[in-house]
């Protein structure tokens, strides 16, 4: 009795392989961006409540306290 095994291409499989790998290397680039532009963000807030915090003093600017 004869078996039949399916032997894939190899050309094929390389060829999706790739692709694959681009895709996830494309998914760890959008995961890094998104990290990066979220701790941007985050400091941003931070800086931004800090200067409400200061009464009243322009943000980053120092001045001379009133008498």
């Amino acid at each position: 009795m004869a078996v039949a095994f399916y032997i894939p291409d190899q050309k094929e499989m390389l060829r999706k392989a790739r692709e694959q790998e681009k895709q996830l290397l494309r998914l760890r680039q959008w995961q890094m961006a998104t990290v990066v532009l979220n701790t941007i963000r985050q400091l941003m807030d931070s800086t931004a409540s800090e200067c409400v915090q200061r009464a009243g003093r322009k943000c980053g600017k120092w001045r001379k306290p009133s008498q």
